[in-house]
């Protein structure tokens, strides 16, 4: 069933009528307003297997690093660990994003996954002291120029990953989500939507998962609302899994995101990458 077809029958059902009590109308004219605000995505699925290389693309497991690079560590001095890495030879063309090079993101092993929540954004940005992003943008494709990065696990804080996963893409596109802060001013719907149709937004305008660009997920609130004078575009994102061998768990079935500012990613400077994460 098509998404047009599937707000139809939930606003039947509802009690939103929308203008002049035609909600085929009111429907219409939603899917209207979104539709110009459609992104591309690369939506990601982690397999359980060993990627190919070390410069592959994966979600947690070792870190390797070029030789003669400086191991990225935690305001306290500790290495921090490889939470996810990116090559972009490796997904389909993201516009926006280039088309080689490696991303690490790495953050620290403590009971807040590395995120800082005290903080001025301003003051996070300029020194991160919980995570750091990596962008090689030439790949060497020699193990013997790799070294690994060693550091501590402690068991009392764990990580939102356990094990290491191989990645698989698919390209795509999404409409404005309603987590999205962007979304209401997107629909610009001024008329109040009953609780029903909008619940059922959220699943049909899903913005789950983990992924490349897009529309972004949250468990609460958006965290680039608060920050009105600033336009900030999701990176990645990283979702809870715990199947098919997948064990990706942030706090109770929350969502890490990765935001970039627009004009930094043209240029591929990743040095300016907001990181967030929230749970129920």
């Amino acid at each position: 069933m098509k998404l047009a077809d599937k707000l139809m029958t939930l606003f039947k059902r509802s009690s939103v009528s929308g203008a002049g009590g035609n909600g085929q109308a009111f429907m219409d004219e939603l899917l209207r307003k979104l539709e110009p605000h459609r992104l591309p995505v690369c939506k990601i699925k982690p397999v359980k297997q060993q990627p190919q290389y070390v410069w592959s693309g994966k979600f947690g497991g070792k870190a390797f690093l070029p030789k003669g690079f400086e191991v990225p560590k935690s305001g306290t001095g500790s290495p921090l660990r490889l939470l996810a890495q990116i090559h972009f030879e490796e997904i389909p063309k993201l516009p926006g994003c280039p088309e080689n090079g490696l991303l690490q993101f790495f953050v620290a092993g403590d009971n807040v996954y590395g995120a800082d929540f005290e903080r001025p954004l301003n003051e996070i940005l300029q020194n991160p002291e919980g995570y750091r992003v990596l962008f090689h943008p030439q790949v060497r494709k020699d193990p013997k120029e790799w070294e690994e990065v060693a550091y501590e696990e402690t068991e009392d804080n764990g990580f939102p990953i356990t094990g290491e996963y191989a990645l698989e893409f698919e390209a795509g596109t999404e409409l404005p989500s309603p987590t999205d802060y962007r979304f209401h001013s997107a629909a610009g719907q001024d008329e109040e939507i009953s609780d029903d149709v909008y619940e059922a937004l959220f699943d049909l305008l899903d913005s789950s998962g983990s992924k490349l660009g897009g529309y972004a997920n949250f468990t609460q609130d958006d965290p680039r609302d608060y920050q009105t004078d600033e336009e900030w575009l999701l990176l990645l994102q990283i979702d809870s899994s715990w199947s098919d061998g997948i064990e990706i768990m942030w706090g109770d079935g929350g969502v890490a995101n990765f935001f970039i500012e627009p004009t930094a990613l043209l240029k591929n400077d990743f040095s300016r990458v907001w990181y967030n994460w929230d749970c129920c």
